[in-house]
Protein backbone atom coordinates (compact mmCIF):
# COMPACT_ATOMS: atom_id res chain seq x y z
CA UNK A 1 0.00 0.00 0.00
CA UNK A 2 1.75 3.32 -0.68
CA UNK A 3 1.81 5.99 1.48
CA UNK A 4 -0.65 8.46 -0.20
CA UNK A 5 -3.29 5.42 -0.17
CA UNK A 6 -2.39 4.74 4.19
CA UNK A 7 -2.81 8.63 4.55
CA UNK A 8 -6.38 8.43 2.60
CA UNK A 9 -7.60 5.44 4.40
CA UNK A 10 -6.66 7.06 7.74
CA UNK A 11 -8.40 10.34 6.61
CA UNK A 12 -11.71 7.90 6.07
CA UNK A 13 -11.56 6.26 9.42
CA UNK A 14 -11.12 9.68 11.15
CA UNK A 15 -14.11 11.27 8.92
CA UNK A 16 -16.35 8.01 9.91
CA UNK A 17 -15.67 8.97 13.64
CA UNK A 18 -16.16 12.49 12.88
CA UNK A 19 -12.64 13.77 12.87
CA UNK A 20 -11.75 14.91 9.13
CA UNK A 21 -9.51 17.33 9.95
CA UNK A 22 -7.22 14.59 12.28
CA UNK A 23 -4.37 12.68 10.87
CA UNK A 24 -2.48 10.02 12.29
CA UNK A 25 0.32 12.40 13.29
CA UNK A 26 -1.71 14.92 14.34
CA UNK A 27 -3.10 13.04 16.89
CA UNK A 28 -0.17 11.03 18.17
CA UNK A 29 1.38 14.93 18.66
CA UNK A 30 -2.12 15.69 20.68
CA UNK A 31 -1.59 12.38 22.44
CA UNK A 32 2.64 13.95 23.63
CA UNK A 33 0.81 17.05 24.46
CA UNK A 34 -1.92 15.87 26.75
CA UNK A 35 0.94 13.95 28.27
CA UNK A 36 2.77 16.59 28.84
CA UNK A 37 0.25 18.27 30.54
CA UNK A 38 -0.31 15.44 32.95
CA UNK A 39 3.21 15.48 33.80
CA UNK A 40 3.30 18.68 35.32
CA UNK A 41 -0.12 18.03 36.52
CA UNK A 42 -3.15 17.71 34.79
CA UNK A 43 -4.75 21.65 35.38
CA UNK A 44 -8.42 20.96 34.11
CA UNK A 45 -11.48 19.64 34.96
CA UNK A 46 -12.37 16.08 34.74
CA UNK A 47 -14.61 16.69 31.15
CA UNK A 48 -11.75 18.86 30.10
CA UNK A 49 -9.85 15.54 30.63
CA UNK A 50 -11.92 13.00 28.61
CA UNK A 51 -12.13 15.62 25.67
CA UNK A 52 -8.20 15.34 25.49
CA UNK A 53 -7.84 11.72 25.61
CA UNK A 54 -10.23 11.31 22.78
CA UNK A 55 -6.95 11.54 21.19
CA UNK A 56 -5.73 8.22 22.21
CA UNK A 57 -8.92 6.57 21.37
CA UNK A 58 -8.94 7.72 18.14
CA UNK A 59 -5.38 6.53 17.57
CA UNK A 60 -6.57 2.97 19.20
CA UNK A 61 -9.09 3.01 15.96
CA UNK A 62 -6.48 4.07 13.51
CA UNK A 63 -4.66 1.09 14.63
CA UNK A 64 -7.39 -1.48 14.43
CA UNK A 65 -7.34 -1.33 11.08
CA UNK A 66 -4.61 -4.43 10.15
CA UNK A 67 -3.58 -2.38 7.44
CA UNK A 68 -2.85 1.01 9.27
CA UNK A 69 -1.10 -0.96 12.02
CA UNK A 70 1.50 -3.06 10.08
CA UNK A 71 2.27 -0.09 7.21
CA UNK A 72 6.18 0.15 7.45
CA UNK A 73 5.40 4.02 6.65
CA UNK A 74 4.06 4.37 10.07
CA UNK A 75 6.29 2.08 12.44
CA UNK A 76 8.66 4.34 13.72
CA UNK A 77 5.23 6.72 14.75
CA UNK A 78 4.31 3.29 16.78
CA UNK A 79 7.28 3.22 18.21
CA UNK A 80 6.93 7.03 19.24
CA UNK A 81 3.56 6.37 20.23
CA UNK A 82 4.38 2.54 22.18
CA UNK A 83 6.97 5.12 24.35
CA UNK A 84 4.11 7.50 25.17
CA UNK A 85 2.05 4.92 26.39
CA UNK A 86 4.19 4.01 28.99
CA UNK A 87 5.14 7.88 29.63
CA UNK A 88 1.68 7.97 30.63
CA UNK A 89 1.28 4.74 32.33
CA UNK A 90 3.67 5.74 34.84
CA UNK A 91 1.67 8.89 35.21
CA UNK A 92 -1.29 6.55 36.70
CA UNK A 93 -1.83 5.45 39.84
CA UNK A 94 -0.99 1.75 40.24
CA UNK A 95 -4.25 -1.23 40.09
CA UNK A 96 -6.44 1.71 40.72
CA UNK A 97 -8.97 1.73 37.51
CA UNK A 98 -12.57 3.06 36.79
CA UNK A 99 -15.08 1.02 35.80
CA UNK A 100 -16.54 3.20 32.33
CA UNK A 101 -13.77 3.56 29.41
CA UNK A 102 -13.08 1.72 27.07
CA UNK A 103 -9.31 1.38 26.72
CA UNK A 104 -6.17 1.26 29.35
CA UNK A 105 -5.93 5.09 29.41
CA UNK A 106 -9.55 6.15 29.74
CA UNK A 107 -9.58 3.60 33.08
CA UNK A 108 -6.84 5.09 34.96
CA UNK A 109 -6.91 7.84 37.22
CA UNK A 110 -4.05 10.28 37.56
CA UNK A 111 -1.15 10.11 40.64
CA UNK A 112 -1.78 14.36 40.80
CA UNK A 113 -3.39 16.68 39.15
CA UNK A 114 -4.85 20.16 39.67
CA UNK A 115 -7.91 20.96 41.99
CA UNK A 116 -11.06 20.39 39.76
CA UNK A 117 -9.26 17.20 38.62
CA UNK A 118 -8.64 15.65 42.34
CA UNK A 119 -11.71 17.11 43.83
CA UNK A 120 -14.06 15.06 40.22
CA UNK A 121 -12.23 11.91 41.61
CA UNK A 122 -12.49 12.10 45.08
CA UNK A 123 -16.40 13.52 44.57
CA UNK A 124 -17.43 10.87 41.85
CA UNK A 125 -15.39 7.79 42.75
CA UNK A 126 -13.64 8.11 46.60
CA UNK A 127 -9.92 8.22 44.85
CA UNK A 128 -7.55 10.60 46.30
CA UNK A 129 -5.06 12.15 43.93
CA UNK A 130 -2.05 14.13 44.90
CA UNK A 131 -3.13 17.86 44.42
CA UNK A 132 -0.86 20.00 42.70
CA UNK A 133 -1.05 24.19 42.52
Amino acid sequence: MTEKTLIQLCKMILAKLGFESETFVSLVEKWRFFIDECECGYQWDYSEYLSEIRARHLIQQLLNNEEVAKAEEFQELIVDLGNLDQKFRELLQPEVLLEEGEGWWDKGVLKKAGEDYCQYMYDAHGINVVKID
